[in-house]
């Protein structure tokens, strides 16, 4: 299960404060004392409280001024070098925030770039597939009509008429076709058996 994460500002609950200090300094100097034995460097803590009378030092009072002693000894320089107080503290991860938010604002400007020019091949296959490429030849691709879409009543009728025209189309018999004469006299024609059913004999009839 995960840490709750604390809250960095001040307990205004005294009781709550007090508990808490207890603790951390508790924790703060058992991590000196491991700095110290894992790292081998000279290491000492010194912690002043209101709370209690003498300060809360590790790993002794003596122990603390030799390593003090030897803190002092070196050049202004080497002391200065990594020295931080809270103000300083507070201005590092100030400026360490701000350089992450500007180089995730960097990355995801190129990720947007990167996803834009992906889609466009895609927008163009979508683009060619709702206006399909002209037929050959400067004709023109006409669409069926389905049958769902039309009426009842429009495919009744659209039956009817089929059927009438069948009805009332010449029909051969025995090699010999009944033609209608303009003078109300009907002839008769010889067809062979193997071209009746040739759409150009009917479209061509001979009236004398």
């Amino acid at each position: 299960m995960a840490r709750k994460k604390v809250q960095l500002q001040w307990i205004m609950n005294d009781t709550t404060r007090r508990t808490t200090y207890k603790k951390r300094v508790k924790g703060l100097m058992k991590k000196a004392k491991e700095l110290s034995i894992l790292c081998g460097v000279e290491a000492c803590a010194i912690v002043y409280s209101p709370y209690d009378p003498q300060p809360e030092v590790w790993p002794s009072p003596m122990e603390v001024v030799r390593v003090i002693g030897e803190f002092e000894c070196r050049p202004e320089n080497d002391q200065t070098k990594k020295r931080l107080n809270q103000e300083n503290y507070i201005r590092q991860r100030v400026a360490k925030a701000k350089e992450q938010v500007d180089l995730n604002i960097k990355e995801l400007s190129d990720l947007m770039w990167y996803i834009d020019d992906q889609l466009k091949p895609i927008s163009h296959k979508m683009e060619y597939s709702h206006h399909p490429a002209p037929q050959p030849g400067g004709a023109v691709a006409l669409t069926a009509v389905p049958v769902a879409q039309k009426t009842p009543l429009e495919v009744a009728l659209e039956s009817l008429e089929n059927q009438i025209l069948m009805d009332t189309a010449p029909q051969p018999r025995d090699g010999v076709v009944t033609v209608a004469h303009t003078e109300g006299q009907d002839m008769m024609l010889p067809v062979p058996h193997d071209n009746y059913e040739d759409p150009s004999f009917w479209g061509a009839p001979f009236f004398p």
